[in-house]
């Protein structure tokens, strides 16, 4: 651990050419190293809590997941595309059980320590998930929280938000055919207080990984998802009722019931 720190303080400050864009800047600026040199930031503050609750808010708990049945992992992976058709039919809850599971449940808890379907750096687990629900049988339309421990979802706003999601998606219809919109959003302190200005590198990572999984476990259902990076940051953020700077939407997701078969 000496050494390593070691390390990062004998590292000198990066070379950023004058103009570089925000991106290049941030890359650099996070190797590490740099800020133990320049000594900017003296503490980074404390862990918070690995789980966000939402006490007083309805809990609608997900049957148990099914694990049975769907292609083959290497199937899934060669078939799976982008889809922005869908039907009209309603998503089943246990399919949206399952989706919620496999793209980023807790799969197993043991001695107190849980993990998830997909990888966390320190397993810190800074992704939150907050379905928006079209068409999910069961479920009124509007804003719910995933609980990871419950396996369930906490409704936060009951709300046709259908076009509202296709205005902040810039414009783009399918958000509001599809049955459910998965948004991620990025706790940052999570990660902050361990890895510090590279933090934010894992987060999205992190978003990555789910988004795979999400994929993936979509296709191999029969259903279609599609990610979506461009969105109005600010509205969303607040639609969800987070502040965008400690936790901000990073990645959404469409989800449903594809019009042509997979």
């Amino acid at each position: 651990m000496g050494g390593w720190a070691l390390g990062r303080g004998l590292r000198p400050p990066p070379q950023i050419p004058q103009g570089s864009d925000v991106g290049v800047v941030y890359h650099q600026w996070s190797k590490p190293g740099v800020i133990d040199v320049l000594g900017s930031v003296a503490n980074w503050g404390q862990q918070p809590p690995l789980y966000k609750e939402y006490p007083g808010r309805p809990l609608v708990r997900l049957p148990v997941p099914s694990l049975e049945g769907g292609l083959a992992t290497e199937q899934a992976i060669v078939r799976r595309r982008s889809v922005r058709d869908y039907s009209r039919a309603a998503l089943s809850r246990a399919e949206l059980s399952r989706i919620l599971h496999l793209s980023s449940g807790i799969s197993t808890d043991e001695l107190g320590s849980a993990h998830r379907t997909a990888p966390s750096s320190g397993a810190l687990y800074p992704i939150e998930i907050y379905p928006v629900v079209h068409n999910v049988e069961g479920f009124v339309r509007g804003v719910y929280h995933y609980d990871f421990r419950e396996h369930g979802l906490h409704l936060l706003r009951e709300a046709d938000l259908r076009e509202h999601v296709v205005t902040q998606g810039l414009m783009q219809e399918y958000l509001g055919q599809c049955n459910v919109v998965l948004f991620l959003t990025n706790i940052m302190q999570r990660m902050r207080f361990r890895y510090q200005d590279r933090s934010y590198r894992y987060g999205l990572l992190e978003a990555g990984h789910i988004g795979q999984n999400l994929y993936l476990a979509a296709t191999s259902m029969g259903l279609g998802a599609c990610g979506i990076g461009a969105f109005m940051d600010d509205p969303i953020n607040a639609m969800l009722g987070v502040d965008g700077v400690e936790e901000a939407t990073v990645y959404m997701l469409a989800v449903g019931k594809a019009r042509v078969e997979i």
